[in-house]
């Protein structure tokens, strides 16, 4: 009975995790096919006029694909911020200082400024897979998860040693 709970918790902190594209996927897919196959195109009568409208349909159209878009980047919308002030990464201070060293020790090797974006970008994705799973609301950096010191430094030192 207990693994049964174990795996129904599971469930229900995966299910929250990604309720964002669950939700926001098939909300996408019905509003580009109302924009698409309902506005758009004629009707299928051929003794009724086409009552089409190019706003509509486009604004429809923009509506399904923004949502596509944020269901499937939702996991980098947590993570990265960009306001007024700039652009804001939300890490952990072991997951920064991780980060810290990956950079100085690209620059020390000359690479160039596309391998060191490469680098920060696969960077912060292995971060994300290897964060724990969150159990409560907020980022890792507020709650005090994420990383341990050691962790980001072999991960920033991995990933130096692949890029080349």
């Amino acid at each position: 009975m207990s693994r049964l709970k174990g795996t129904a918790t599971a469930a229900v902190r995966w299910v929250g995790a990604e309720i964002a594209p669950l939700v926001l996927l098939p909300l996408a897919a019905v509003l580009v096919w109302v924009s698409v196959w309902k506005v758009w195109l004629p009707s299928p009568d051929a003794g009724a006029p086409s009552r089409r409208s190019v706003t509509l349909a486009i604004v429809l159209l923009v509506l399904g694909v923004s949502a596509a878009v944020i269901a499937v980047f939702h996991d980098r919308l947590r993570r990265i911020e960009l306001s007024r002030t700039g652009l804001t990464v939300a890490l952990t201070p072991p997951e920064r200082d991780g980060l810290g060293a990956l950079v100085e020790r690209l620059v020390q090797k000359g690479a160039p400024s596309a391998k060191v974006a490469e680098a920060i970008r696969r960077y912060l994705d292995a971060v994300q897979t290897k964060r724990p799973a969150q159990r409560v609301k907020g980022t890792a950096a507020e709650n005090g998860g994420g990383l341990t010191a050691a962790q980001a430094q072999a991960l920033a030192e991995r990933i130096a040693d692949e890029t080349s």
